[in-house]
């Protein structure tokens, strides 16, 4: 008899963990279901020739003496259960490891400033193993280098807010509101990730570096949490 009641607690504490059909895991909220979208590629853009997938990191913004860089990040889609009309947030949260300055680059050269983060809806394939500043993939270009912000590369209007990375903030996940593009994916929209920058990325300081989904600690890792009621 002790056997057959273990038996029932472990298939009934399997069921209320699974995921759900699709595979992305889910927890009800009591006004609704929150999901986890897990990222799918990621990379960070910085040379017009090299690809940077091997990187631990998704780096964003100008260090003295190097190239500008921007990063790009997919997610996993959105169950077909949750329409558009249910959806009630999108928060995309990636983990802040730390700021950059060359070993011997002097605080003046490169100081710690402030950096403006936006999120915009990317309109064009790329592959994770072959995407440059230059490159969509092996053959086909950006229509400028970096993408073009005017619409045809990324969409022209950013996500809504901005995330501000303060001198000295401390390790930790950073949020971004995504539920425009969330939506948007979910109206029809192909889902070709997101593109992340500095509106300062040109200004000289150091660069900020995200945790990417080569980054050995995976709970460190990018993710997606969507509310839909």
């Amino acid at each position: 008899m002790k056997y057959v009641l273990l038996i029932v607690v472990v298939t009934f504490a399997v069921v209320l963990l699974a995921p759900n059909s699709q595979g992305l895991g889910y927890y009800d909220t009591g006004a609704g279901l929150l999901y986890r979208l897990d990222v799918v590629k990621d990379v960070s853009l910085e040379r017009s020739t090299t690809n940077f997938n091997y990187l631990q990191w998704l780096i964003v913004a100008k260090h003295h003496g190097y190239p500008n860089k921007r990063s790009l990040i997919q997610f996993e889609n959105l169950p077909r259960r949750c329409s558009a009309a249910q959806i009630r947030s999108a928060k995309m949260y990636l983990y802040y490891v730390y700021s950059h300055k060359a070993s011997w680059h002097s605080i003046k050269t490169t100081p710690f400033i402030p950096r403006y983060l936006e999120v915009r809806l990317v309109k064009k394939y790329w592959r994770e193993a072959q995407a440059t500043s230059l490159y969509r993939y092996r053959g086909s270009r950006w229509s400028s280098q970096w993408l073009s912000l005017d619409g045809r590369d990324a969409e022209a209007s950013p996500q809504r807010g901005m995330v501000t990375i303060f001198p000295a903030r401390p390790r930790g996940f950073v949020e971004f509101d995504i539920t425009d593009a969330v939506k948007s994916w979910r109206s029809g929209t192909p889902n070709y990730g997101l593109l992340i920058r500095a509106t300062n990325e040109l200004a000289s300081g150091r660069d900020i570096r995200f945790a990417s989904n080569r980054y050995s600690d995976k709970s460190k890792h990018a993710f997606v949490k969507v509310l839909c009621a």
